[in-house]
């Protein structure tokens, strides 16, 4: 699960002549954001809603560390089962706090602590359809959102290479870049493959205090949907630039080992798509103008994602001999300070 960020533009007025008594502010409106991501792989589900505010008199940078500025108090969040159109089920979702589902809130401008989402519990079938429904409960506005869901059948989504866990990859040959081959559901419009990069570290200073950290290090990034297999290739200087700039370096009496790590690709849906690309357009030097915003949510004053994402993961796969030894003296690595396998 990923943090929502919601950038707030603000719009520098340059006027002249006229009384300094003017309105800076629009009139409230009552902005609903929703983000939310189904995977039928997760067993719980969780449904982030926030609200917009704006106040004329008060710093808005200090009312976004209130809580009363940023949720709902009296809103009901139901997640519907759709079937052949007809609706066959509908779920209560739960208010919970991330903090204690284990999905801290990473701190900056807005409040960090309560950190609240909606909550549901259910096995998810990729042959049905999902609708979110938001209903204000005080003023009677519906917010809806609907996706199709990403499958994880393994006739639809599978590795070809690597074949299976024991195969060994050689990260390490400048002149043979590896190739990632699988196949994917027809659901998903984009793909990423990850490492999941699991070391342990010493401390020199405390030597019998054993750390142990897992990083998801992102390898191949925004890898199109096609027909039939799918297929990226990873050469050895974006492999060890990309460990580097996850892992970060190491001070002098830090030790690391590296343990065997994971293999990952994920799958997002076409609207998860569109939203990404929207919202991180960038604009060049005579770049002025707002930016568009993407939804797929239905409903006045509402922004945001309802989507799907999916995953295929090899829960261990083999580095060679040689990825390791580069790992370790790589000019890209060497800073991260490993020196050689885990024991664990």
């Amino acid at each position: 699960m990923k943090n929502f960020l919601i950038v707030v533009s603000i719009f520098t007025l340059f006027i002249s002549s006229c009384s300094t008594d003017f309105k800076v502010g629009a009139d409230y409106k009552d902005v609903t954001v929703v983000y939310g991501l189904l995977s039928i792989t997760d067993t719980a589900h969780y449904i982030k809603v926030t609200k917009g505010y704006y106040d004329e008199k008060e710093n808005n940078l200090s009312l976004a560390k209130n809580p009363d500025s940023i949720y709902y108090n009296n809103i009901q969040v139901d997640m519907q089962v759709i079937n052949n159109g007809n609706i066959v089920e509908t779920i209560a979702l739960n208010k919970v706090d991330l903090n204690n589902e284990g999905f801290p809130k990473e701190p900056g401008v807005f409040a960090t602590s309560p950190n609240y989402a909606y909550k549901f519990k259910k096995n998810l079938d990729a042959t049905k359809r999902y609708r979110l429904k938001v209903t204000n409960l005080s003023s009677g506005k519906v917010i809806t959102g609907e996706t199709s869901l990403i499958t994880n059948s393994i006739a639809a989504f599978k590795f070809v290479r690597p074949s299976d866990e024991t195969e060994t990859l050689n990260l390490s040959n400048p002149l043979e870049p590896y190739v990632f081959v699988w196949r994917g559901p027809e659901t998903a419009a984009f793909y990423d493959v990850v490492f999941r990069f699991k070391y342990q570290e010493v401390d020199l200073n405390s030597p019998l205090d054993t750390l142990y950290f897992i990083k998801d290090v992102p390898v191949l990034k925004n890898v199109l949907s096609t027909t039939g297999e799918l297929s990226s290739t990873l050469s050895d200087i974006e492999f060890f630039k990309q460990l580097n700039s996850t892992i970060g370096d190491a001070s002098i009496n830090i030790k690391r080992y590296v343990d065997t790590p994971g293999l990952l690709i994920l799958a997002g849906g076409a609207d998860l798509k569109t939203y990404i690309d929207v919202n991180s357009a960038q604009g060049g030097i005579t770049f002025d103008q707002i930016k568009p915003n993407y939804t797929n949510l239905q409903g006045e004053n509402a922004f945001g994602i309802l989507s799907t994402r999916g995953q295929i993961e090899f829960k261990k796969i083999k580095f060679s001999d040689a990825t390791i030894n580069d790992i370790i003296n790589s000019t890209y690595t060497r800073s991260l300070r490993f020196v050689g396998t885990s024991t664990k």
